[in-house]
């Protein structure tokens, strides 16, 4: 009877976190990009590309030159900060100049409202600017806020990459480097989009992202976009709001199936360290999570039945 009770599942819409225990295998799950060494190559012909237009640009108009490279310098280090945070590092601790070069005021900012080239130019320090901003929200785990943060970013500057792209063709070395280092930035961009909930040592603990879980005291299903590797170690983090208190549960498992369906990855995880009271209190909390879920449905029930009824009577005219 213990165990039919230990493997009775049920689907709860509850607050969770869900990770890969292996950093490594994040990575190369979800940011495959990086675990190859093709990244780096092509991050360095990128740098190196820059170098040859803006030493070019230094000859041809210094100022210009200089405030080019200060924006690279910056652009560079969100780029470093964004690569670090997807690997799971800490800024603070990896990029030591990313503390004092955070918050120092552009060039570009200090420049004077008034030309094209200056509007060029502030408006990308600006959409670094917000950037970075997001990189301050993933730092301090504000991981709701980064995500909707995400959603909403529109910049100026993207409205002026076509009028960029057109002078850039026909030679202008600024209009180059400014393509050049917004095609970098836009390139990390996308790695920014992959800090999503299944690879969330980033989410702050007091907000997790609700889930649906198909449940049980020996083990849990859910839906991923990614398709997880069978047999890996994954990191499941749980509660439940009761009358009491807040019950938190950390789970380890190793995943046992992983089925391609219409709504993404199937995930269905084996837990490792549920000890019997632990199975017991969970098997408690589904149990009375299932008896709320069916005074609910009663409920909704009742109520569909009493709106059905006063259609009725009104219609034979006794309203």
């Amino acid at each position: 009877m213990r165990n039919v009770r230990r493997h009775f599942r049920l689907d709860v819409i509850i607050p969770a976190v869900i990770k890969l225990a292996d950093q490594n295998e994040m990575v190369r799950l979800v940011v495959p990009e990086l675990a190859s060494g093709q990244w780096h190559v092509d991050e360095l012909k990128h740098d190196q590309q820059f170098n040859e237009y803006s030493q070019a640009l230094m000859l041809e108009n210094e100022l210009a030159g200089k405030i080019i490279c200060d924006l690279e310098t910056r652009c560079k280090l969100l780029c470093d900060a964004i690569t670090m945070l997807v690997q799971g590092e800490c800024v603070y601790k990896g990029i030591k100049l990313y503390k004092t070069r955070r918050g120092k005021k552009s060039l570009a900012m200090q420049l004077k409202i008034g030309s094209k080239t200056v509007d060029i130019l502030r408006a990308f320090s600006s959409k670094l600017d917000t950037y970075f901003g997001m990189i301050d929200m993933v730092i301090g785990k504000s991981y709701i806020e980064f995500t909707q943060s995400l959603m909403r970013s529109e910049f100026v500057f993207d409205e002026m990459l076509l009028e960029l792209a057109n002078k850039g063709n026909h030679g202008s070395l600024f209009a180059k480097l400014m393509i050049h280092m917004n095609d970098k930035l836009a390139r990390h961009v996308t790695l920014l989009m992959k800090l999503r909930q299944e690879i969330s040592y980033i989410v702050d603990e007091d907000s997790w992202p609700t889930r649906q879980l198909n449940l049980s005291a020996s083990g849990v299903g859910f839906f991923s976009r990614d398709p997880y590797p069978k047999f890996a170690r994954l990191l499941i983090n749980f509660r439940f709001q009761t009358l009491e208190e807040v019950e938190v549960f950390y789970m380890t498992g190793n995943i046992v199936s992983s089925r391609l369906m219409s709504g993404g990855y199937y995930i269905a995880v084996e837990f490792t360290n549920a000890t019997e009271a632990v199975q017991n209190k969970m098997i408690l909390l589904l149990q009375n999570e299932e008896l709320n879920q069916l005074i609910a449905w009663f409920g909704m029930r009742r109520s569909k039945l009493s709106d059905g009824n006063d259609t009725l009577f009104a219609s034979a005219g006794l309203f």
